[in-house]
């Protein structure tokens, strides 16, 4: 498991609309990170938080905060 890789899921989300077409049909966060790991980005959710925080810093405009905020609230929907 690594940030990196929650690093990159972040960057595909984007995208990539086929993974997050896949994302957004699972029904929990267990299923989430299933489907992540069968497609070789497997993270813990304190790593994809980690990244969260990290690309926050770096963010230079109120439009960058808000995508990753977005990302990062969408992510805490799955129980």
């Amino acid at each position: 498991m690594s940030t990196a890789h929650a690093l990159n899921f972040i960057r595909n989300f984007e995208t990539d609309t086929q993974l997050r077409k896949l994302c957004n049909s699972c029904k929990t966060k267990e299923e989430l990170l299933d489907l992540l790991t069968n497609k070789g980005l497997s993270f813990t959710s304190f790593e994809f938080e980690e990244v969260i925080n990290a690309l926050l810093v770096k963010c230079q405009t109120y439009e960058q905060a808000g995508y990753i905020k977005n990302i990062n609230d969408w992510f805490k929907l799955f129980r």
